[in-house]
Protein backbone atom coordinates (compact mmCIF):
# COMPACT_ATOMS: atom_id res chain seq x y z
CA UNK A 1 0.00 0.00 0.00
CA UNK A 2 1.70 3.58 -1.13
CA UNK A 3 2.51 5.71 2.08
CA UNK A 4 -0.16 7.84 2.73
CA UNK A 5 1.99 10.99 3.75
CA UNK A 6 3.44 10.25 -0.02
CA UNK A 7 0.28 10.15 -1.50
CA UNK A 8 -0.29 13.72 -0.52
CA UNK A 9 2.93 15.14 -1.78
CA UNK A 10 1.76 15.85 -5.30
CA UNK A 11 -0.55 18.50 -3.48
CA UNK A 12 2.44 20.45 -3.31
CA UNK A 13 2.16 21.00 -6.87
CA UNK A 14 -0.13 23.46 -7.06
CA UNK A 15 3.05 25.91 -5.68
CA UNK A 16 5.24 24.99 -8.63
CA UNK A 17 6.07 28.13 -9.15
CA UNK A 18 7.50 29.09 -5.51
CA UNK A 19 9.07 25.75 -5.15
CA UNK A 20 11.04 26.38 -8.27
CA UNK A 21 12.58 29.38 -6.88
CA UNK A 22 13.16 27.66 -3.61
CA UNK A 23 14.65 25.56 -5.30
CA UNK A 24 17.17 27.34 -7.35
CA UNK A 25 17.53 28.95 -3.95
CA UNK A 26 18.83 25.78 -1.95
CA UNK A 27 20.71 24.72 -5.31
CA UNK A 28 22.69 28.30 -4.73
CA UNK A 29 23.27 27.75 -1.43
CA UNK A 30 24.52 24.28 -1.39
CA UNK A 31 27.16 25.48 -4.24
CA UNK A 32 28.36 28.16 -2.01
CA UNK A 33 28.85 25.43 0.55
CA UNK A 34 30.58 23.41 -1.98
CA UNK A 35 32.86 26.21 -3.33
CA UNK A 36 33.98 27.31 0.32
CA UNK A 37 34.89 23.61 1.00
CA UNK A 38 37.08 23.82 -2.17
CA UNK A 39 38.70 26.89 -0.39
CA UNK A 40 40.01 24.62 2.14
CA UNK A 41 43.07 22.91 0.83
CA UNK A 42 44.45 26.43 -0.49
CA UNK A 43 43.92 27.64 3.05
CA UNK A 44 45.91 24.48 5.17
CA UNK A 45 48.45 24.88 2.25
CA UNK A 46 48.99 28.29 3.44
CA UNK A 47 49.06 27.72 7.16
CA UNK A 48 51.22 24.17 6.65
CA UNK A 49 53.47 24.87 4.01
CA UNK A 50 56.45 27.22 4.53
CA UNK A 51 57.24 29.41 1.43
CA UNK A 52 53.85 28.86 0.13
CA UNK A 53 51.97 31.95 -1.19
CA UNK A 54 48.45 32.30 -3.02
CA UNK A 55 50.10 32.81 -5.98
CA UNK A 56 52.57 29.77 -6.21
CA UNK A 57 49.34 27.78 -5.32
CA UNK A 58 47.30 29.22 -8.22
CA UNK A 59 50.63 29.05 -11.10
CA UNK A 60 51.03 25.45 -10.17
CA UNK A 61 46.80 25.03 -10.24
CA UNK A 62 46.76 26.34 -13.65
CA UNK A 63 50.09 24.53 -14.70
CA UNK A 64 48.53 21.15 -13.41
CA UNK A 65 45.34 21.19 -15.30
CA UNK A 66 45.94 23.15 -18.79
CA UNK A 67 47.29 21.43 -21.92
CA UNK A 68 47.65 22.62 -25.21
CA UNK A 69 44.06 23.47 -26.90
CA UNK A 70 41.99 26.41 -27.92
CA UNK A 71 40.03 26.39 -24.93
CA UNK A 72 42.56 25.42 -22.20
CA UNK A 73 45.19 27.90 -23.27
CA UNK A 74 42.35 31.20 -22.39
CA UNK A 75 41.96 28.98 -19.45
CA UNK A 76 45.74 28.90 -18.80
CA UNK A 77 46.06 32.75 -19.93
CA UNK A 78 43.11 34.02 -17.57
CA UNK A 79 44.64 31.35 -14.70
CA UNK A 80 47.94 33.23 -14.97
CA UNK A 81 46.19 36.55 -14.83
CA UNK A 82 44.97 35.31 -11.66
CA UNK A 83 48.27 33.70 -10.78
CA UNK A 84 49.70 37.43 -11.64
CA UNK A 85 47.33 39.22 -9.58
CA UNK A 86 47.82 36.89 -6.47
CA UNK A 87 49.54 38.21 -3.02
CA UNK A 88 52.56 37.20 -2.62
CA UNK A 89 52.69 37.57 1.03
CA UNK A 90 51.36 34.46 2.87
CA UNK A 91 49.58 36.47 5.31
CA UNK A 92 47.28 38.56 2.29
CA UNK A 93 46.74 35.42 0.65
CA UNK A 94 45.17 34.12 4.18
CA UNK A 95 43.29 37.05 4.48
CA UNK A 96 42.28 37.04 0.62
CA UNK A 97 41.21 32.83 1.33
CA UNK A 98 39.43 34.12 4.22
CA UNK A 99 37.46 36.80 2.67
CA UNK A 100 36.25 34.27 -0.12
CA UNK A 101 35.21 31.60 2.22
CA UNK A 102 33.22 34.71 4.00
CA UNK A 103 32.04 36.06 1.04
CA UNK A 104 30.30 31.77 -0.11
CA UNK A 105 29.27 31.65 3.25
CA UNK A 106 26.95 35.15 3.38
CA UNK A 107 25.84 34.19 -0.15
CA UNK A 108 24.97 31.01 0.73
CA UNK A 109 22.88 32.02 3.63
CA UNK A 110 21.16 34.71 2.13
CA UNK A 111 20.21 32.15 -0.76
CA UNK A 112 19.29 29.78 2.40
CA UNK A 113 16.91 32.79 3.38
CA UNK A 114 15.15 32.94 0.30
CA UNK A 115 14.91 29.08 -0.20
CA UNK A 116 13.26 28.50 4.02
CA UNK A 117 10.84 31.92 3.30
CA UNK A 118 9.62 30.03 0.09
CA UNK A 119 9.21 26.99 1.63
CA UNK A 120 7.26 27.57 5.32
CA UNK A 121 5.19 29.80 3.17
CA UNK A 122 4.09 26.92 0.75
CA UNK A 123 3.68 24.48 3.87
CA UNK A 124 1.15 27.47 5.65
CA UNK A 125 -0.51 27.44 2.65
CA UNK A 126 -0.79 24.03 2.07
CA UNK A 127 -1.44 22.85 6.12
CA UNK A 128 -4.28 26.18 5.34
CA UNK A 129 -6.19 24.32 2.59
CA UNK A 130 -5.65 21.26 4.07
CA UNK A 131 -7.77 22.38 7.37
CA UNK A 132 -10.75 23.69 5.00
CA UNK A 133 -11.08 20.37 3.28
CA UNK A 134 -11.11 18.77 6.16
CA UNK A 135 -13.65 20.93 7.49
CA UNK A 136 -15.72 20.92 4.25
CA UNK A 137 -15.93 16.91 4.23
CA UNK A 138 -16.61 16.76 8.25
CA UNK A 139 -19.60 19.59 7.64
CA UNK A 140 -20.88 17.38 4.37
CA UNK A 141 -20.33 13.96 6.24
CA UNK A 142 -23.33 12.20 7.11
CA UNK A 143 -24.30 13.18 10.96
CA UNK A 144 -24.18 9.54 11.98
CA UNK A 145 -20.82 8.81 10.83
CA UNK A 146 -19.59 11.86 12.84
CA UNK A 147 -21.80 10.36 15.74
CA UNK A 148 -20.13 6.97 15.83
CA UNK A 149 -16.56 7.56 15.67
CA UNK A 150 -16.48 10.84 18.15
CA UNK A 151 -16.72 14.72 17.01
CA UNK A 152 -13.75 15.20 19.02
CA UNK A 153 -11.45 13.18 17.11
CA UNK A 154 -12.38 14.56 13.96
CA UNK A 155 -11.67 18.09 15.39
CA UNK A 156 -8.01 16.62 16.92
CA UNK A 157 -7.59 15.23 12.94
CA UNK A 158 -8.41 18.70 12.06
CA UNK A 159 -6.22 20.85 14.38
CA UNK A 160 -2.95 18.33 15.59
CA UNK A 161 -2.68 16.14 12.76
CA UNK A 162 -2.63 18.72 9.96
CA UNK A 163 -0.14 20.50 11.64
CA UNK A 164 1.89 17.17 12.06
CA UNK A 165 1.81 16.60 8.78
CA UNK A 166 2.89 20.14 7.79
CA UNK A 167 5.72 19.60 9.86
CA UNK A 168 6.63 16.68 7.01
CA UNK A 169 6.09 18.92 4.56
CA UNK A 170 8.75 21.26 6.06
CA UNK A 171 10.96 18.76 6.25
CA UNK A 172 10.70 17.10 2.90
CA UNK A 173 10.84 20.86 1.50
CA UNK A 174 13.41 22.74 3.89
CA UNK A 175 15.73 19.60 5.41
CA UNK A 176 15.76 17.52 3.04
CA UNK A 177 16.16 19.43 0.06
CA UNK A 178 18.50 21.63 1.53
CA UNK A 179 20.59 19.29 3.45
CA UNK A 180 20.61 16.76 0.79
CA UNK A 181 21.69 18.67 -1.51
CA UNK A 182 24.55 20.72 0.49
CA UNK A 183 25.77 16.61 1.29
CA UNK A 184 25.98 16.20 -2.46
CA UNK A 185 27.66 19.86 -3.20
CA UNK A 186 30.13 18.45 -0.28
CA UNK A 187 30.87 15.23 -1.42
CA UNK A 188 31.54 15.72 -4.94
CA UNK A 189 33.60 18.30 -3.51
CA UNK A 190 35.75 15.58 -1.32
CA UNK A 191 35.90 13.65 -4.38
CA UNK A 192 37.53 16.26 -6.45
CA UNK A 193 39.89 16.70 -3.36
CA UNK A 194 40.75 13.28 -3.03
CA UNK A 195 38.40 10.76 -4.41
CA UNK A 196 40.32 7.35 -2.46
CA UNK A 197 39.35 9.07 0.86
CA UNK A 198 35.64 10.32 -0.41
CA UNK A 199 34.88 6.63 -1.36
CA UNK A 200 36.26 4.95 2.21
CA UNK A 201 33.77 7.42 3.65
CA UNK A 202 30.47 6.40 1.74
CA UNK A 203 30.20 2.44 2.69
CA UNK A 204 28.88 3.15 5.82
CA UNK A 205 25.68 4.63 4.58
CA UNK A 206 23.38 1.62 3.92
CA UNK A 207 24.08 0.73 7.80
CA UNK A 208 23.03 3.77 8.57
CA UNK A 209 19.56 3.33 6.07
CA UNK A 210 19.11 0.06 7.54
CA UNK A 211 19.04 1.44 11.36
CA UNK A 212 16.58 4.11 10.66
CA UNK A 213 14.50 2.40 9.01
CA UNK A 214 14.15 0.40 11.63
CA UNK A 215 13.41 3.04 13.92
CA UNK A 216 10.73 4.59 12.03
CA UNK A 217 8.52 2.09 12.11
CA UNK A 218 8.52 1.76 15.79
CA UNK A 219 7.88 5.75 15.60
CA UNK A 220 4.79 5.46 13.25
CA UNK A 221 3.32 2.99 15.29
CA UNK A 222 3.67 4.87 18.86
CA UNK A 223 2.54 8.36 17.10
CA UNK A 224 -0.31 6.77 15.73
CA UNK A 225 -1.14 6.07 18.81
CA UNK A 226 -0.85 9.21 20.66
CA UNK A 227 -3.05 10.93 17.80
CA UNK A 228 -5.88 9.02 19.22
CA UNK A 229 -5.35 9.94 22.54
CA UNK A 230 -5.37 13.56 21.59
CA UNK A 231 -8.64 12.99 20.27
CA UNK A 232 -9.57 11.21 23.61
CA UNK A 233 -8.14 14.52 25.88
CA UNK A 234 -10.49 16.50 23.33
CA UNK A 235 -13.29 15.31 24.01
CA UNK A 236 -13.11 15.36 27.61
CA UNK A 237 -12.21 18.83 27.49
CA UNK A 238 -14.94 19.78 25.71
CA UNK A 239 -17.74 18.14 27.58
CA UNK A 240 -15.89 19.53 30.91
CA UNK A 241 -15.66 22.65 29.92
CA UNK A 242 -18.98 23.14 27.59
CA UNK A 243 -20.44 21.63 30.76
CA UNK A 244 -19.26 23.64 33.14
CA UNK A 245 -23.15 25.03 35.05
CA UNK A 246 -23.65 21.16 35.58
CA UNK A 247 -19.60 20.46 36.75
CA UNK A 248 -20.23 23.30 39.27
CA UNK A 249 -23.37 22.81 40.61
CA UNK A 250 -22.48 19.55 41.17
CA UNK A 251 -19.27 19.84 42.76
CA UNK A 252 -18.02 17.64 40.56
CA UNK A 253 -14.58 19.78 39.60
CA UNK A 254 -12.62 16.64 41.59
CA UNK A 255 -14.15 13.86 39.19
CA UNK A 256 -13.81 15.80 36.02
CA UNK A 257 -9.97 16.40 37.29
CA UNK A 258 -9.48 12.70 37.63
CA UNK A 259 -11.48 11.88 34.64
CA UNK A 260 -8.83 14.69 32.82
CA UNK A 261 -5.92 13.15 34.56
CA UNK A 262 -6.54 9.73 33.24
CA UNK A 263 -6.57 10.79 29.89
CA UNK A 264 -3.41 13.16 30.28
CA UNK A 265 -1.85 10.26 31.94
CA UNK A 266 -2.35 7.58 28.71
CA UNK A 267 -1.40 10.36 25.80
CA UNK A 268 1.51 10.64 28.26
CA UNK A 269 2.70 7.21 27.80
CA UNK A 270 1.84 7.27 24.21
CA UNK A 271 4.05 10.45 23.37
CA UNK A 272 6.88 8.51 26.07
CA UNK A 273 6.92 5.73 23.65
CA UNK A 274 7.43 7.82 20.69
CA UNK A 275 10.06 9.85 22.29
CA UNK A 276 12.05 7.22 23.80
CA UNK A 277 12.67 5.87 19.84
CA UNK A 278 13.66 9.41 18.88
CA UNK A 279 15.70 10.15 21.45
CA UNK A 280 17.33 7.08 20.92
CA UNK A 281 17.75 7.42 16.82
CA UNK A 282 19.93 10.40 16.77
CA UNK A 283 22.34 9.33 19.18
CA UNK A 284 22.56 6.17 17.98
CA UNK A 285 23.20 7.59 14.15
CA UNK A 286 25.81 10.32 15.51
CA UNK A 287 27.38 7.79 17.58
CA UNK A 288 27.89 5.33 14.05
CA UNK A 289 28.47 8.24 11.96
CA UNK A 290 31.55 9.43 14.50
CA UNK A 291 32.96 6.37 14.27
CA UNK A 292 32.69 6.05 10.41
CA UNK A 293 34.85 9.07 10.60
CA UNK A 294 37.59 7.96 12.86
CA UNK A 295 37.61 4.76 10.56
CA UNK A 296 37.69 7.08 7.75
CA UNK A 297 40.53 8.99 9.32
CA UNK A 298 42.34 5.63 10.32
CA UNK A 299 42.70 4.71 6.65
CA UNK A 300 43.31 8.43 5.49
CA UNK A 301 46.64 8.82 7.69
CA UNK A 302 47.42 5.23 6.09
CA UNK A 303 47.22 6.36 2.60
CA UNK A 304 49.32 9.71 4.02
CA UNK A 305 51.73 7.92 5.70
CA UNK A 306 52.07 5.31 3.61
CA UNK A 307 51.05 6.16 -0.43
CA UNK A 308 52.93 9.66 0.29
CA UNK A 309 49.00 11.37 -0.44
CA UNK A 310 49.34 15.73 0.43
CA UNK A 311 48.52 15.83 4.25
CA UNK A 312 46.48 19.07 3.27
CA UNK A 313 44.20 17.08 0.91
CA UNK A 314 43.33 14.45 3.40
CA UNK A 315 42.73 17.03 6.10
CA UNK A 316 40.39 18.47 3.93
CA UNK A 317 38.88 15.84 2.87
CA UNK A 318 38.20 15.01 6.57
CA UNK A 319 36.98 18.30 7.45
CA UNK A 320 34.73 18.48 4.56
CA UNK A 321 33.30 15.05 5.43
CA UNK A 322 32.33 16.08 8.65
CA UNK A 323 30.26 19.35 7.28
CA UNK A 324 28.67 17.01 5.50
CA UNK A 325 28.07 14.81 7.91
CA UNK A 326 27.49 17.31 10.58
CA UNK A 327 24.80 18.88 8.04
CA UNK A 328 23.40 15.51 7.82
CA UNK A 329 22.31 15.23 11.94
CA UNK A 330 18.69 16.49 11.07
CA UNK A 331 18.19 14.08 8.44
CA UNK A 332 18.13 11.57 11.50
CA UNK A 333 15.35 13.44 12.31
CA UNK A 334 13.75 13.93 9.45
CA UNK A 335 12.91 10.42 9.14
CA UNK A 336 11.42 10.61 12.57
CA UNK A 337 9.09 13.62 11.49
CA UNK A 338 8.38 12.05 8.12
CA UNK A 339 7.33 8.52 10.20
CA UNK A 340 5.05 11.00 12.17
CA UNK A 341 3.39 12.99 9.31
CA UNK A 342 2.53 9.54 7.96
CA UNK A 343 0.71 8.57 11.00
CA UNK A 344 -1.17 11.60 10.75
CA UNK A 345 -1.50 11.67 6.87
CA UNK A 346 -3.59 8.05 7.39
CA UNK A 347 -5.68 9.62 9.90
CA UNK A 348 -6.56 12.71 7.85
CA UNK A 349 -7.33 10.21 4.97
CA UNK A 350 -9.87 8.20 6.65
CA UNK A 351 -11.26 11.63 7.27
CA UNK A 352 -11.23 12.39 3.90
CA UNK A 353 -12.98 9.32 3.07
CA UNK A 354 -15.76 10.26 4.84
CA UNK A 355 -18.79 9.92 2.52
CA UNK A 356 -20.49 13.39 1.48
CA UNK A 357 -24.35 13.29 2.40
CA UNK A 358 -26.31 13.37 -0.77
CA UNK A 359 -27.45 17.12 -0.60
CA UNK A 360 -23.69 17.58 -1.92
CA UNK A 361 -23.72 14.70 -4.63
CA UNK A 362 -23.95 15.84 -8.50
CA UNK A 363 -26.78 12.52 -8.46
CA UNK A 364 -28.58 14.29 -6.11
CA UNK A 365 -28.69 17.85 -7.42
CA UNK A 366 -30.35 16.12 -10.45
CA UNK A 367 -32.97 14.67 -8.90
CA UNK A 368 -36.48 15.81 -9.07
CA UNK A 369 -37.05 18.64 -6.34
CA UNK A 370 -39.74 17.85 -3.79
CA UNK A 371 -43.13 20.04 -4.02
CA UNK A 372 -44.43 21.91 -0.91
CA UNK A 373 -45.78 19.78 1.47
CA UNK A 374 -49.72 19.96 1.63
CA UNK A 375 -51.02 15.75 1.75
CA UNK A 376 -49.50 13.61 4.21
CA UNK A 377 -46.44 12.81 5.89
CA UNK A 378 -46.17 8.93 6.34
CA UNK A 379 -43.27 6.56 7.99
CA UNK A 380 -43.69 3.00 6.23
CA UNK A 381 -42.20 0.61 8.42
CA UNK A 382 -38.98 2.35 9.02
CA UNK A 383 -36.39 0.61 11.38
CA UNK A 384 -33.38 1.98 12.57
CA UNK A 385 -30.04 1.30 14.50
CA UNK A 386 -27.28 3.22 15.87
CA UNK A 387 -25.44 -0.26 15.70
CA UNK A 388 -25.50 -3.85 14.61
CA UNK A 389 -24.84 -5.07 17.94
CA UNK A 390 -27.82 -3.14 19.80
CA UNK A 391 -31.29 -3.85 19.50
CA UNK A 392 -32.77 -1.10 16.88
CA UNK A 393 -33.55 2.17 17.98
CA UNK A 394 -36.62 2.29 15.82
CA UNK A 395 -38.28 -0.76 15.27
CA UNK A 396 -40.86 -1.04 12.67
CA UNK A 397 -42.93 2.15 12.97
CA UNK A 398 -45.59 2.75 10.50
CA UNK A 399 -47.46 6.14 11.35
CA UNK A 400 -49.04 8.63 8.84
CA UNK A 401 -49.67 12.55 9.34
CA UNK A 402 -52.46 14.32 7.69
CA UNK A 403 -51.11 17.69 6.64
CA UNK A 404 -52.02 20.68 8.91
CA UNK A 405 -51.78 18.37 12.20
CA UNK A 406 -50.28 19.05 15.49
CA UNK A 407 -48.84 15.43 16.34
CA UNK A 408 -47.27 15.28 20.37
CA UNK A 409 -44.45 12.41 20.45
CA UNK A 410 -44.14 11.27 23.55
CA UNK A 411 -42.03 8.51 25.80
CA UNK A 412 -39.23 7.63 28.08
CA UNK A 413 -35.50 8.38 27.12
CA UNK A 414 -34.44 6.55 24.42
CA UNK A 415 -37.81 5.24 23.14
CA UNK A 416 -37.17 6.41 19.86
CA UNK A 417 -38.81 9.72 19.28
CA UNK A 418 -35.86 11.71 18.29
CA UNK A 419 -34.78 8.65 15.84
CA UNK A 420 -37.81 8.76 14.34
CA UNK A 421 -38.09 12.63 13.37
CA UNK A 422 -34.77 12.99 12.87
CA UNK A 423 -35.70 11.00 9.78
CA UNK A 424 -37.60 13.40 8.10
CA UNK A 425 -34.71 15.69 7.45
CA UNK A 426 -32.79 12.50 6.57
CA UNK A 427 -30.60 13.39 9.08
CA UNK A 428 -30.17 9.60 9.24
CA UNK A 429 -32.27 7.40 7.09
CA UNK A 430 -33.82 4.47 7.41
CA UNK A 431 -31.99 0.78 7.28
CA UNK A 432 -35.17 -0.29 6.48
CA UNK A 433 -39.03 0.85 5.57
CA UNK A 434 -39.58 4.59 3.83
CA UNK A 435 -40.31 8.03 4.65
CA UNK A 436 -42.84 9.50 2.33
CA UNK A 437 -43.81 12.95 2.18
CA UNK A 438 -47.11 13.61 0.35
CA UNK A 439 -46.75 10.03 -1.19
CA UNK A 440 -42.69 10.48 -2.47
CA UNK A 441 -40.12 8.77 -1.18
CA UNK A 442 -38.01 10.95 0.34
CA UNK A 443 -34.60 9.37 -1.10
CA UNK A 444 -35.88 9.73 -4.35
CA UNK A 445 -35.88 13.17 -4.26
CA UNK A 446 -33.22 16.29 -3.81
CA UNK A 447 -32.33 16.69 -0.40
CA UNK A 448 -32.10 20.46 -0.16
CA UNK A 449 -36.02 20.62 -1.57
CA UNK A 450 -36.71 18.08 1.81
CA UNK A 451 -34.68 20.50 4.11
CA UNK A 452 -35.92 23.77 2.75
CA UNK A 453 -39.13 22.81 4.06
CA UNK A 454 -38.46 21.88 7.19
CA UNK A 455 -38.07 23.74 10.68
CA UNK A 456 -36.50 22.38 13.46
CA UNK A 457 -35.85 23.79 17.23
CA UNK A 458 -33.73 21.58 19.26
CA UNK A 459 -34.12 20.75 23.51
CA UNK A 460 -30.79 22.79 23.48
CA UNK A 461 -30.79 26.14 21.61
CA UNK A 462 -28.23 26.68 19.46
CA UNK A 463 -26.89 30.12 18.61
CA UNK A 464 -23.85 31.03 16.52
CA UNK A 465 -21.74 33.86 16.38
CA UNK A 466 -22.96 37.69 15.13
CA UNK A 467 -25.14 39.17 15.77
CA UNK A 468 -29.44 38.81 16.74
CA UNK A 469 -30.07 39.34 13.48
CA UNK A 470 -27.93 36.85 11.58
CA UNK A 471 -28.99 33.99 14.39
CA UNK A 472 -32.58 34.63 12.84
CA UNK A 473 -31.44 34.77 9.30
CA UNK A 474 -29.15 31.90 9.67
CA UNK A 475 -28.42 29.84 6.32
CA UNK A 476 -30.64 32.49 4.29
CA UNK A 477 -28.33 35.37 2.68
CA UNK A 478 -30.27 39.00 1.86
CA UNK A 479 -33.31 38.99 4.06
CA UNK A 480 -34.95 41.44 4.52
CA UNK A 481 -34.99 43.19 8.06
CA UNK A 482 -38.78 43.67 8.19
CA UNK A 483 -38.71 39.96 7.92
CA UNK A 484 -36.50 39.31 10.62
CA UNK A 485 -38.02 41.55 12.78
CA UNK A 486 -41.83 39.97 11.89
CA UNK A 487 -40.48 36.40 12.84
CA UNK A 488 -39.24 37.73 15.74
CA UNK A 489 -42.45 39.06 17.13
CA UNK A 490 -43.94 35.97 15.97
CA UNK A 491 -41.97 34.15 18.27
CA UNK A 492 -42.65 36.57 20.95
CA UNK A 493 -38.59 37.60 20.89
CA UNK A 494 -38.82 41.11 19.87
CA UNK A 495 -40.08 42.75 22.62
CA UNK A 496 -37.00 41.39 24.72
CA UNK A 497 -34.88 42.20 22.00
CA UNK A 498 -35.78 45.69 21.33
CA UNK A 499 -34.79 46.32 24.91
CA UNK A 500 -31.41 44.91 24.37
CA UNK A 501 -28.96 48.55 23.74
CA UNK A 502 -28.14 47.72 20.39
CA UNK A 503 -31.46 45.67 19.74
CA UNK A 504 -31.20 43.06 16.61
CA UNK A 505 -27.29 44.50 16.05
CA UNK A 506 -26.55 42.99 19.74
CA UNK A 507 -23.72 40.62 19.14
CA UNK A 508 -24.28 37.41 21.09
CA UNK A 509 -21.75 35.78 22.80
CA UNK A 510 -20.30 31.92 22.70
CA UNK A 511 -23.53 30.14 22.57
CA UNK A 512 -25.84 33.12 23.56
CA UNK A 513 -24.58 33.54 26.95
CA UNK A 514 -26.17 36.45 28.73
CA UNK A 515 -29.67 35.77 27.40
CA UNK A 516 -31.95 33.48 29.40
CA UNK A 517 -33.05 30.06 27.99
CA UNK A 518 -36.64 31.06 27.10
CA UNK A 519 -35.21 34.10 25.00
CA UNK A 520 -32.27 32.36 23.68
CA UNK A 521 -35.44 29.46 22.62
CA UNK A 522 -37.38 31.73 21.22
CA UNK A 523 -34.67 32.90 18.96
CA UNK A 524 -34.33 29.81 17.63
CA UNK A 525 -38.37 29.57 17.06
CA UNK A 526 -38.23 32.95 15.23
CA UNK A 527 -35.19 31.57 12.83
CA UNK A 528 -37.77 28.34 12.63
CA UNK A 529 -40.64 30.87 11.23
CA UNK A 530 -38.64 32.53 9.15
CA UNK A 531 -37.93 29.54 7.13
CA UNK A 532 -41.65 29.50 6.44
CA UNK A 533 -41.37 25.58 7.00
CA UNK A 534 -44.16 23.56 5.68
CA UNK A 535 -43.22 20.73 8.08
CA UNK A 536 -41.84 21.97 11.83
CA UNK A 537 -40.49 20.25 14.38
CA UNK A 538 -39.91 20.61 17.99
CA UNK A 539 -37.91 18.87 20.03
CA UNK A 540 -38.13 19.13 24.00
CA UNK A 541 -38.24 22.32 22.76
CA UNK A 542 -40.09 23.75 26.03
CA UNK A 543 -37.86 21.22 28.58
CA UNK A 544 -35.24 23.96 29.77
CA UNK A 545 -37.15 27.18 30.33
CA UNK A 546 -39.52 28.70 32.38
CA UNK A 547 -43.37 28.79 33.07
CA UNK A 548 -43.55 32.39 31.13
CA UNK A 549 -41.56 31.32 28.75
CA UNK A 550 -42.96 28.44 27.68
CA UNK A 551 -46.31 29.95 27.17
CA UNK A 552 -45.18 32.13 24.83
CA UNK A 553 -43.80 29.63 22.92
CA UNK A 554 -47.01 27.63 23.34
CA UNK A 555 -48.42 31.09 21.94
CA UNK A 556 -46.07 31.09 18.88
CA UNK A 557 -46.69 27.40 17.97
CA UNK A 558 -50.64 28.34 17.60
CA UNK A 559 -49.76 31.32 15.34
CA UNK A 560 -47.78 29.52 13.03
CA UNK A 561 -49.64 26.18 13.07
CA UNK A 562 -51.80 27.28 10.71
CA UNK A 563 -50.87 25.61 7.21
CA UNK A 564 -47.72 23.61 8.45
CA UNK A 565 -47.55 19.91 9.77
CA UNK A 566 -46.27 19.77 13.41
CA UNK A 567 -44.47 17.49 15.34
CA UNK A 568 -43.18 18.21 18.98
CA UNK A 569 -41.68 16.20 21.17
CA UNK A 570 -42.30 16.45 24.87
CA UNK A 571 -42.87 15.28 28.39
CA UNK A 572 -44.70 18.09 29.60
CA UNK A 573 -48.81 18.02 28.89
CA UNK A 574 -48.59 22.09 29.20
CA UNK A 575 -46.89 21.52 25.60
CA UNK A 576 -49.03 18.96 24.02
CA UNK A 577 -52.35 19.96 25.00
CA UNK A 578 -53.19 21.73 21.91
CA UNK A 579 -51.62 18.56 19.85
CA UNK A 580 -54.28 16.84 17.60
CA UNK A 581 -52.87 13.34 18.27
CA UNK A 582 -50.18 11.76 20.94
CA UNK A 583 -48.28 9.22 19.82
CA UNK A 584 -46.76 7.46 22.57
CA UNK A 585 -43.21 5.63 21.92
CA UNK A 586 -41.61 2.36 23.87
CA UNK A 587 -38.65 0.86 23.02
CA UNK A 588 -38.66 2.33 19.40
CA UNK A 589 -42.12 1.28 18.83
CA UNK A 590 -45.32 3.18 18.95
CA UNK A 591 -46.93 1.40 22.04
CA UNK A 592 -50.19 3.87 21.91
CA UNK A 593 -51.76 6.81 19.70
CA UNK A 594 -54.80 8.43 20.39
CA UNK A 595 -56.62 12.04 19.87
CA UNK A 596 -56.37 14.35 21.82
Amino acid sequence: MKNPFLKTLPQLLEYKGRLTVAAIAALVSALSFGAGITVLPVILKLFLRDGQTLRTLVDSFVAERTQPGPTLATFRDNGLWVAAHAPEDRLQGVMVAFVALGALTIFGAAANYLHELLTIGVVLRLASRWRARIYHRLLHAPMLELIRTGYSDYISRLTFDTKQLSSGYRAVLSTAVEKLLKAMVGLVAAFIIDWQVALVATLGVPVLLLIMQRFGRIIKKSSRRAMRQRGRIMGVLGESLSGQRVVKVHNAEGYERRRFARANRRLLYAELRSRQARALAGPLVESLTLIGILIVATGTMALVFKQEKSPENAMAVLIALGLVANGLRPLTRLHTTIQEATAAAERIETAMLLPNEPVTSTASAHLPKLPRHSRSVRFEDVTFGYTSEKPPAVAHVTLEIEHGQMIAVVGGNGSGKTTLLSMLPRLIAPDAGRVLIDGTDIATVNLRSVREQMGVVTQHAILFEGSIADNIAYGRRHVPMQHIVDAAKTAYADEFVQALPQGYDTMLAEGGEGLSGGQRQRLCIARAILRDPAILILDEATSQIDADSEAKINQAIRAVRVGRTIFIIAHRLSTVIDADRNVDMAEGSIADQAAS
